[in-house]
């Protein structure tokens, strides 16, 4: 049988990787804009090319979560995508074939939640 097992080393092994780095040196490029266009190309510019992430200050998103901004389904509009051409887009299955994507169908669940009354 297969053991659920938490995982606790990721923050730790991300914050030692390339990826972490990389992430720390654009995080306030987005958040920037929030005070315009030509506030956010200055200071963008700036934190890029001199700063480099290393700013002892990171910007706000505005204070909100993303789970705190992401709206209901109902509340938006269905993207009316356009059919599957077969020469440029395909749908779903021949994308998935194609991908060559296998595993076993039979194999336990690996991914288990840590308390089930709280929704992912």
């Amino acid at each position: 049988a297969v053991v659920p097992q938490e995982v606790t080393q990721y923050e730790t092994s991300l914050q030692a990787s390339w990826v972490y780095e990389e992430l720390k040196a654009v995080r306030n490029v987005r958040p920037a804009f929030h005070y315009g266009l030509l506030a956010g190309l200055a200071y963008s510019g700036l934190e890029l090319m001199f700063l480099k992430g290393k700013g002892p200050w990171t910007l706000s998103h505005g204070g909100k979560a993303d789970h705190e901004r992401t709206k209901p389904a109902s509340e938006c509009t269905p993207i009316d995508y356009p059919k599957p051409d077969g020469v440029l887009t395909f749908d779903l299955l021949t994308n998935l074939h194609r991908s060559g994507t296998n595993h076993d169908h039979d194999s336990p669940v690996h991914l288990t939640l840590k308390d089930t009354t709280v929704p992912a």
